[in-house]
């Protein structure tokens, strides 16, 4: 009776070591909290910011967004983890790609050259998604962070730089 129960606690004690483990493996499959990110997300891309969210725009609105005049070609990362909810072309914005994060966050880029992203695909927080156009002397990128909907100032979510940066 003693080795039978010795046998039954080591084999709870494998099958509980088996479930933290498998437990631990799903922790990091589990895409992340969008709001423990503030603060942290890359830039999407190098440039120099030349207009901010609540800017005026001159026509009596204001930027609901960020925007970074970029070198030509330059390259244009996701900011976040995420799903591509839309690829391509639309309206003003030219090529726009829109990436749903979780708790109802979704990040618009506008601007690109290129887009290397579809519809449907995860993307990873610093993964390549597009390119700005080489044709032009000064391409600018359109940064928009939105909460359920409603724009939101993407600078206190992105990380600090302490110099321009000319990438």
């Amino acid at each position: 009776l003693r080795d039978l129960l010795a046998k039954l606690r080591a084999e709870a004690e494998r099958r509980r070591r088996l479930e933290a483990q498998a437990e631990k493996v799903a922790s990091l499959r589990k895409p992340g909290r969008f709001s423990a990110a503030r603060g942290t997300m890359p830039f999407p891309a190098a440039g120099r910011a030349v207009a901010g969210f609540g800017d005026d725009t001159g026509t009596g609105s204001t930027h609901k967004g960020l925007t970074l005049e970029t070198r030509p070609g330059a390259q244009v990362v996701a900011p976040y983890d995420g799903i591509v909810a839309f690829a391509g072309p639309f309206r003003g914005y030219g090529r726009l790609l829109i990436i749903e994060h979780s708790e109802g966050y979704h990040t618009l880029l506008a601007g690109m050259g290129r887009i290397d992203s579809s519809v449907g695909q995860q993307v990873a927080a610093g993964e390549p998604v597009g390119t700005m156009p080489a044709e032009k002397a000064r391409p600018t990128l359109y940064i928009e962070l939105r909460r359920e909907g409603e724009p939101i100032n993407p600078v206190p979510w992105l990380t600090a730089r302490n110099s321009k940066v000319s990438g």
